[in-house]
């Protein structure tokens, strides 16, 4: 399992290295007043790519974490279902680096952001059915001290 996370590691640190050292996996959340969340971003059908409203759920969640002193953030992207489950997995893992971009670039250190990956979700149970699907198609977004 760690070769695996580590070829990731290195596929990622080309595409995306402001946040390739983050990926891990996401810490239990520490004791003491728990932060709010968690919370889910939405994406489309074998996309990794936001839309509109769905970057502005994060950038709300950004600016909400430095208000708060959020001193870690975990994403945990998931996909559907629907096709190959090695690809659910690589597609959940892009969908939380898309997030982790965001956030990077919204000002929030990509050295306090982990990424993770649960692949295929298993909170629907639509067995295929693409438009049912759409809220397994995420990132969580979980806020860490």
């Amino acid at each position: 399992m760690s070769s695996i996370l580590a070829a990731v590691a290195v596929a990622l640190s080309v595409a995306a290295p402001s946040v390739a050292q983050t990926i891990g996996v996401c810490p239990p959340r520490l004791g003491g007043t728990p932060y709010p969340g968690p919370y889910n971003v939405y994406f489309d059908f074998g996309k990794s790519v936001l839309d509109q409203q769905q970057i502005a759920e994060v950038r709300k969640r950004a600016k909400q974490a430095k208000d708060i002193y959020v001193t870690q953030i975990c994403l945990v992207g998931f996909a559907d279902k629907v096709g190959d489950p090695a690809a659910n997995k690589r597609l959940g893992l892009a969908r939380a680096r898309t997030v982790a971009n965001l956030l990077v670039s919204d000002g929030f250190s990509a050295n306090n952001i982990i990424m993770d990956t649960g692949g295929e979700a298993y909170g629907r149970f639509n067995f295929g059915d693409v438009d049912r699907n759409k809220a397994d198609r995420r990132v969580s977004i979980v806020f860490n001290r």
